[in-house]
C-alpha cells in the first residue's frame, strides 16, 4: 500500500480545501494510505474530512511558524515558551513591517519560514507522495520537514497575480519532483514564469466534494422562489479581483431597464463594507442581496436562473465547475483562463469585463430562453476531471 500525505493551510472554506474533501472521498484507500496534516486551527470543514484519512496531529510550533493571521498572540507565545526569543522578536518584526510599511505579508512569512524552517520538528514517517494542497507554506513544509520519495506542488491560480518573492519561490520549486495545476492554462503560466518546470508539470482538475453537499443542509428562504423575477447568482469572497462593482453596475443597467432580477451573492470578505456602500449609493438594496458566507454552494446554484461569474482573474473556478454541472446558464468574463472552463455560446457567455457588457450579456439571457436551454444542456452534468483518480496518482508515483 503506497503512504500519501497531503499538506493543507486551513480547513476553511475555498476551492482548494472542497476540492481536496472529494479528492479524499474518491481515492481508493485499499491501494492508497493516506493522511492529511494541516498548518493551522481547524476551520469548519475538519468535521468533513472521509473518516478513512488520518488526520495528523500539528506541532504548534509549525503552526507558529506559518506566522498565523487567527490567535497569533497565542502562537508568538508558544516561541517564547519554546525558547525561540529570537524567532519570536523577529515574527513581531514582521508584523510590524506589514503594518507599518504595507509591505506583503505573504512575503513576510515567505522570509521568516526561509530563516527558521530548519529549527522546526519533522514528520518522523516516510511517504512514497506528498503534496502541498495550498501551495506557498504548504509545499515549503513538504520540502522541509518531510521525507517522502517524490514531494508536489500544486498550482492554483494565475501565478502572476500571487505577489510572492519568486527568488525564494524558485529555490522551493528545484527541490520538487513535480507540479500539478489546476487547468492547463495555468500550468502554461507557471511554466512560463519558471521555465525549469517544464516537463514536472500535470492538470488535475478540480474536483467538486459532492458526498460533503450531499451532508449539509441550507436555507432556502434565502433566494425566495418569486416567479416575477428572474435569480442572477454570483458565488465568490468579496474582494477587487472578483469584480463585484462590476456586477452592481451591470445590475443597475438592468434595472434602469425595467428587468425584474434580483442578483445575490454568496460569500465573505473585507470588501463587504465597501461593496454595501456602493449598493446603498445605486439605490439597489432591494436588487442586489449580500448574502454572506453559505456552506452549501451547491444548493444555491441549484435555485438560480443564471449564474454570473465577473471575475478580474481565476486558476479555476469551483464555483463555475458547479454551475456547469447543474447545467445553469452560465456568464463570465473573459479572464486570461476562462477558455478552458468556458466556450462562448456553447457552455456560457463570454463577455468583457465592464459593467456594461455584463449587462448585456445578461439582457440577452433573460431574452433568449432558447440560448438558456441550449447552454443549460451543453454543461449539465460535466465534470473536467472525467478519469480515474487512483490511476492517476499511479502514473504520479512512477
Amino acid at each position: 500500500m503506497k503512504k500519501i500525505l497531503f499538506v493543507l493551510n486551513n480547513t476553511n472554506i475555498g476551492g482548494p480545501q472542497k476540492s481536496l474533501l472529494a479528492i479524499l472521498d474518491n481515492i481508493d484507500y485499499s491501494k492508497f494510505d493516506v493522511s492529511l496534516l494541516v498548518l493551522n486551527s481547524k476551520g469548519i470543514l475538519q468535521k468533513y474530512i472521509n473518516p478513512k484519512t488520518k488526520v495528523l496531529t500539528t506541532d504548534p510550533l509549525i503552526t507558529a511558524a506559518t506566522i498565523p493571521v487567527n490567535q497569533t498572540v497565542k502562537y508568538l507565545g508558544i516561541l517564547l515558551k519554546n525558547g525561540n526569543v529570537r524567532m519570536c522578536l523577529s515574527a513581531i518584526f514582521s508584523i510590524i513591517k506589514h503594518l507599518t510599511l504595507r509591505t506583503n505579508m505573504n512575503q513576510e512569512r515567505q522570509k521568516f519560514w526561509m530563516k527558521y524552517h530548519s529549527q522546526l520538528p519533522v514528520l518522523t514517517d516516510k511517504y512514497d507522495m506528498a503534496f502541498g494542497v495550498s501551495a506557498g507554506l504548504t509545499t515549503y513544509f513538504v520540502v522541509d520537514c518531510v521525507s517522502a520519495n517524490r514531494k508536489f506542488h500544486w498550482v492554483r491560480s494565475d501565478y502572476r497575480i500571487l505577489g510572492l518573492s519568486k527568488e525564494i519561490e524558485e529555490k522551493y520549486f528545484r527541490q520538487v519532483d513535480g507540479s500539478l495545476a489546476v487547468s492547463q492554462q495555468c500550468a502554461d503560466i507557471f511554466i512560463n514564469e519558471f521555465p525549469f518546470m517544464r516537463g514536472k508539470l500535470n492538470v488535475l482538475y478540480n474536483y467538486i466534494p459532492l458526498t460533503y453537499y450531499d451532508n449539509i443542509g441550507y436555507d432556502a428562504s434565502l433566494m425566495p422562489n418569486d416567479q416575477a423575477y428572474k435569480t442572477i447568482l454570483t458565488v465568490c469572497r468579496l474582494d477587487p479581483l472578483k469584480g463585484i462593482d462590476m456586477a452592481i453596475d451591470a445590475c443597475e443597467k438592468l434595472i434602469s431597464k425595467g428587468k425584474r432580477i434580483k442578483w445575490y451573492i454568496l460569500g465573505g470578505g473585507q470588501e463587504k463594507t465597501n461593496i454595501e456602500s456602493m449598493i446603498k449609493n445605486r439605490g439597489l438594496e432591494d436588487s442586489f442581496i449580500l448574502l454572506g458566507f453559505q456552506s452549501n454552494t451547491l444548493a444555491y446554484i441549484q435555485q438560480c436562473d443564471i449564474f454570473v461569474h465577473p471575475s478580474r482573474t481565476e486558476g479555476k473556478s469551483n464555483a463555475v465547475d458547479e454551475a456547469k454541472y447543474v447545467g445553469k446558464p452560465i456568464i463570465v468574463t473573459n479572464y486570461d483562463t476562462v477558455k478552458e472552463q468556458i466556450e462562448n455560446e456553447v457552455t456560457g457567455l463570454v463577455c468583457s469585463m465592464s459593467g456594461q457588457d455584463i449587462a448585456e450579456a445578461i439582457e440577452k439571457l433573460l431574452d433568449d430562453d432558447t440560448l438558456c436551454a441550449k447552454l443549460s444542456d451543453n454543461c449539465k452534468d460535466h465534470m473536467d476531471n472525467a478519469y480515474n483518480l487512483n490511476d492517476y496518482l499511479i502514473r504520479l508515483l512512477n
